[in-house]
């Protein structure tokens, strides 16, 4: 297979090539037999057809030998030679397998991924272990090996429910994971204990919730979490803070959890800002793929210099991860500088651990705690009031009779129709479309470039095929996938091409100027852009957005989707009526699938147990806010912390 991973791009081609060629056949069909459906001759001359338009030069199958060997003819076209000699492959022995050390393993990958797990979840990852491994053996001994492992992996895991309950409930964590969240509330909370003034300040053209979080910011509060709508002009407020803070002497070091959104901040607040993991590396924190961390001594340089006093900005707050959170918490401990976390709650949260943001807005003080209400984002008034109410996500089935007045839901009777009109449109107008999925953004992004390819405005001539199939050419809008200091690209960067060179060279020129992008890291890390995700849209901010509303959105990324657009937001449902639509837009704001940290998995494992029980009062629930495993019985005591607030250790005040 090893020898085969450099033609995955191109087949990946070709096959969806012939897969779009067989829906388009099947949507005109359709469309002149509704009610019926296509048989299997049919099914069989639309293959036929579709791989004779995807490549016209060659014989087209007519059966499985010959399509086989057609196949085998493109892999050596792009020239595949079969290895003359047999390739040397290298197995484990199963009994050379620290076992100990693989559970150690098992329980750190998963915990790096989210705060609560059961059994099956374990079994998972001790399979991808044992692949990992190269084990092989006989079926017996390595069902004996996955299921010790599992056993092991379990008996090593902290259940946060003190009760027997059924396998399938998320009740298991690691003490690792509760230190964690141990950790940062410890913080949180001697933070908020210690007394914090604002500063006074006069002028400016912020509103008064602005003018009032920039003195809080600028101020001595030890801990501030500033809350903010779509919208809302949070980074109005953070350049309005930077300049007050310089005015006092200190400095303010900004960070987010991705580069993309560091640079972005730069450019809008006229200030340098860097991602969490740098300034988490340039005070000796490292994690490995396996996501343990460490720390070694190191020597931050002049950017990454906090000193008491100074104010570390943690913005887009709500999508950091804990672990990387309490490296940054540490390092304000350490250095005496004062800590703000800025973000929103209610748009999208941290891949893996999170809910940072709301253990920050427990702990915080009320006088240091402030939320950003006026929206100035959107050309009309009336939809930034209708934005408020998708935050909220009270009330979906007013707010979407409304957004269908608006004229700003779009029903579709099918899929294929969905993605040809929000291709037309986005390849006409360049309106963003954010959709649930990678596949569903990697179709998407195929048919807006089919429309801007027969329109002569991007150049299928001369391409690069990447590890995913898409064709690369002059005029394409593209992203970049990886975080890359010495090429000057950063995950989710967009660019447009302007070159492709024989050599496989990319020729890029986007907002942070040019670039060149060798074969090496383009045909891994460079996809089509002309739609994302939401993780991709969240902030973006353009003319138009389109939003392709699924069974998988929840409500974080539709509020994200339908509040990137400043002048039009809208939604786009396949359904059967209006009421349908309705329902499905009522599901989308009834679903959340944050993971927030372990204590609140312990109370949805509480509140998920309790259906197998006799009734517990929520409230009961509701009051747990420490880390120890949690009974579905009874009601929980105060939190406690595990050192007394004001003499926390490591606080530099």
């Amino acid at each position: 297979m090893n020898e085969l991973a450099g033609f995955v791009g191109p087949f990946s081609a070709r096959a969806r090539q012939i897969g779009k060629n067989i829906e388009r056949y099947e949507a005109a069909w359709l469309d002149t037999h509704p009610g019926e459906e296509p048989g299997p001759e049919l099914l069989r001359t639309w293959d036929r057809r579709a791989w004779s338009e995807a490549r016209p030069d060659k014989v087209v199958p007519t059966d499985g030998t010959v399509l086989t060997d057609c196949w085998i003819d493109e892999l050596h076209r792009l020239g595949f030679r079969s290895p003359i000699h047999p390739t040397a492959l290298y197995a484990a022995r199963t009994g050379a397998l620290d076992r100990d050390a693989a559970v150690s393993t098992v329980l750190s990958r998963i915990g790096a991924k989210r705060s609560a797990w059961n059994a099956a979840d374990i079994r998972g990852q001790v399979e991808l272990l044992i692949s990992s491994e190269r084990m092989i053996a006989d079926p017996a001994v390595r069902i004996e090996l996955a299921e010790d492992l599992t056993a092991r992996a379990v008996a090593a895991s902290v259940p946060l429910l003190d009760d027997d309950i059924p396998e399938h409930i998320r009740a298991l964590t690691s003490r690792d994971v509760l230190g964690v969240e141990a950790d940062l509330s410890n913080s949180f909370a001697v933070r908020a204990s210690l007394p914090g003034l604002p500063v006074v300040i006069t002028g400016g053209d912020l509103d008064e919730k602005q003018m009032q979080a920039v003195a809080t910011l600028a101020g001595k509060h030890r801990l501030v979490v500033v809350e903010g709508a779509a919208g809302a002009g949070k980074t109005a407020t953070l350049a309005g803070t930077r300049t007050v803070i310089a005015q006092t002497g200190h400095r303010m070091i900004v960070v987010t959890p991705t580069l993309k959104a560091a640079q972005v901040v730069a450019i809008e607040i006229g200030s340098q800002a860097h991602s969490a993991a740098w300034l988490a590396r340039q005070y000796g924190f490292s994690w490995d793929n396996d996501g343990r961390w460490t720390r070694e001594l190191s020597v931050p340089s002049s950017d990454a210099l906090l000193c008491r006093g100074d104010l570390l900005l943690i913005d887009e707050a709500g999508m950091l991860d804990q672990d990387t959170a309490r490296a940054l918490v540490t390092i304000a401990d350490e250095t005496g500088a004062r800590l703000a976390l800025v973000g929103d709650r209610h748009q999208l949260p941290a891949v893996g651990r999170g809910g940072v943001l709301d253990l920050a807005a427990h702990w915080a003080g009320p006088d240091a705690s402030l939320t950003l209400d006026n929206v100035h984002r959107f050309a009309d008034p009336d939809y930034a009031k209708l934005s408020l109410a998708m935050r909220s996500a009270e009330n979906p089935e007013a707010v979407f009779d409304l957004l269908v007045q608006r004229g700003q839901i779009v029903v579709h009777s099918d899929e294929t129709s969905r993605t040809a009109a929000l291709a037309d449109d986005a390849a006409a107008t360049g309106a963003l479309v954010v959709a649930d999925t990678r596949e569903q953004v990697a179709d998407l992004n195929q048919a807006i470039r089919e429309r801007l390819v027969t329109a002569g405005q991007v150049d299928d001539s001369r391409v690069l095929v990447t590890d995913s199939g898409e064709r690369i050419g002059v005029g394409d809008r593209v992203a970049t996938r990886r975080n890359d200091y010495d090429l000057g690209v950063a995950n989710r960067d967009t660019w447009i091409v302007t070159g492709v060179r024989d050599d496989g060279t990319v020729h890029l020129v986007g907002t942070a100027g040019t670039r060149e992008l060798p074969l090496r890291y383009a045909v891994p890390n460079i996809e089509l852009a002309y739609a994302s995700t939401a993780y991709g849209a969240q902030g973006e901010t353009t003319r138009t957005a389109h939003l392709a509303l699924g069974e998988h959105t929840g409500a974080a990324s539709a509020y994200v989707a339908m509040t990137r657009g400043r002048e039009t937001n809208i939604a786009h449902l396949v359904a059967e009526d209006l009421n349908d639509a309705r329902q499905q837009w009522t599901l989308t704001f009834a679903r959340n699938r944050t993971d927030l940290g372990p204590a609140h998995a312990a109370r949805l494992a509480a509140e998920e147990a309790a259906k197998y029980e006799p009734y517990v009062d929520p409230r009961y629930l509701d009051k747990h806010h420490d880390s120890a495993p949690v009974s579905r019985r009874r009601p929980e005591p105060p939190p406690t912390l595990s050192r007394r607030p004001g003499a926390g250790p490591g606080i530099g005040f």
